[in-house]
């Protein structure tokens, strides 16, 4: 699921796309659709996409980040990403995207998971 919402004065202002649930070759295709349609609308200065809510995220995932910063740098905007889980910010960092998406590397002491987390944001209680 991807959900959208703009502030600032539009066009120009920050779009920010907030994405929940993996990011994989089977859901890519909304995202893929909600950025480049809020890309051609609204011409962001920013757009940000929220990956907080992103437990996975694999190869096409990555691809599709790359692409909707490539599309909004051709309409003069920045991308950023905002709040990736840790097993998503490695992943961004090990393939050297990181400084692209605004984000700063992990400690190598990092962990790469946390605990389950329901897509609303609260934690998984693991208990029966």
């Amino acid at each position: 699921m991807v959900r959208t919402h703009q502030s600032g004065e539009i066009p120009g202002g920050t779009v920010v796309v907030e994405v929940l649930g993996p990011l994989e070759a089977a859901t890519v295709g909304a995202l893929r659709s909600v950025v480049l349609d809020a890309v051609e609308t609204y011409r962001p200065r920013l757009l940000a996409v929220d990956l907080r809510r992103v437990p996975f995220m694999d190869s096409i995932g990555i691809g599709a980040l790359v692409t909707a910063n490539n599309k909004v740098r051709e309409v003069g905007g920045s991308m950023e990403v905002r709040s990736p889980s840790p097993f998503v910010h490695r992943l961004l960092q090990i393939t050297g995207l990181t400084e692209l998406f605004g984000l700063t590397d992990l400690p190598d002491d990092a962990p790469t998971s946390g605990a389950p987390v329901e897509l609303d944001g609260r934690p998984r209680s693991t208990s029966s």
